[in-house]
């Protein structure tokens, strides 16, 4: 619902490509003022009369990707949660990709995620094309979004089996896979810092053992990913896209058991298909 609201306010519109945010504030009668800030990233105020009104964003937050998804989450805000007269969030609310309860944070993530980075006109770009860094960072460049949003979307929306992993003092805070990603790459594991060193150039690949990242797997070396990553010290953290770009050898019964108690698999958008069918 949250994506669809996302998807018909651009179609009504006729809005294409990056956001223009006064294409859309101007239409509902919002303003977007920049304010300093200790106790919120971003702010809705509605009008008494329950129509219009004022988005408040965090003059100090400094990815201009990351201010652009603030000020959508505070519209999703405005267009699902009408019942509020008022609403703030903080940094944590915001684009917590690790937070996957139904809540109005979610929702509005969610709404904003799409208003950004619409699905079709991103399917439309990445077509068959192979799996990179480079290729995440042309489309976030393209639609004028952060890299962890954009690295969601094209997830979301790729054919090839891949997954994007943000990882915060060395430990998996969230991963994000595509639909025909099958693994679990299990959240709060620590991972080994020479994974993390980020010297690939970002159109290529590297080779990683799959148990790097897959508990599930043995260290047989012919079981392995294709990995690239950047770091986000802004963020104190790396985000890294893994390509499963052919069938992962030696699969052990836990790895079939946690792909079917994986409570995660059918709550989103993401989750609607088994993984690897079609």
């Amino acid at each position: 619902m949250n994506k669809e609201v996302a998807m018909e306010l651009r179609r009504r519109l006729q809005i294409k490509g990056a956001l223009r945010f006064e294409d859309i504030t101007k239409p509902l009668g919002l303003t977007v003022k920049e304010v300093d800030s200790d106790g919120f990233d971003g702010a809705l105020v509605r009008r008494s009369s329950g129509v219009g009104g004022r988005i408040l964003v965090k003059r100090g937050i400094r990815e201009p990707g990351r201010k652009r998804f603030t000020m959508a989450h505070e519209i999703g805000h405005y267009l699902l949660h009408k019942s509020s007269d008022s609403m703030s969030c903080g940094a944590k609310e915001i684009a917590n990709w690790a937070n996957l309860e139904v809540n109005p944070e979610h929702e509005a993530d969610e709404f904003a995620s799409e208003l950004l980075l619409p699905s079709s006109e991103m399917r439309a770009l990445v077509g068959t094309q192979w799996p990179s860094v480079k290729l995440v960072t042309d489309l976030a460049a393209e639609f004028e979004a952060s890299l962890m949003a954009t690295i969601r979307k094209y997830c979301d929306v790729a054919t090839q089996s891949c997954a994007g992993v943000w990882v915060q003092d060395s430990r998996i805070v969230w991963f994000s896979p595509s639909p025909s990603f099958p693994h679990w790459v299990k959240r709060g594991e620590e991972v080994a810092a020479g994974l993390l060193d980020c010297n690939t150039p970002h159109d290529e690949m590297v080779e990683v053992r799959a148990s790097e990242w897959i508990s599930a797997f043995s260290e047989d070396i012919e079981s392995t990913l294709l990995q690239g990553c950047v770091r986000m010290p802004t963020y104190g953290g790396s985000l890294v896209l893994l390509w499963a770009n052919r069938s992962l050898k030696h699969r052990t019964a836990e790895d079939e058991l946690l792909e079917e108690l994986d409570a995660d698999r059918f709550d989103s958008h993401r989750r609607e298909r088994w993984p690897g069918k079609k």
